[in-house]
């Protein structure tokens, strides 16, 4: 699992991986709410692209989830999934 801030409840990375290189992405759930994604890595070099948006947690989300980090995981890991990125080492 990708090192959390202060201000991160979770964060995971994904990778995809093809002939033309290796790229790798982070997914972090702020405590507002906000899922947000951006490419992190390219053939492990870092990049420094904007944040995106992907979901917004509604009260009752934000309420199960509290401060529990392998809840939030869980939940970026399968938001991740749905949009199609490969996770590594994640149930």
């Amino acid at each position: 699992m990708a090192r959390l801030t202060a201000r991160d409840i979770g964060r995971i990375e994904s990778t995809y991986t093809s002939d033309l290189g290796k790229l790798s992405w982070t997914w972090v759930m702020k405590p507002d709410g906000r899922v947000l994604y951006r490419l992190s890595h390219i053939n492990g070099h870092p990049e420094r692209n904007y944040w995106r948006l992907v979901y917004r947690l509604s009260t009752t989300e934000r309420w199960q989830i509290g401060s529990d980090a392998s809840r939030a995981a869980d939940l970026l890991a399968r938001l991740a999934r749905e949009r199609g990125h490969h996770l590594e080492n994640h149930r």
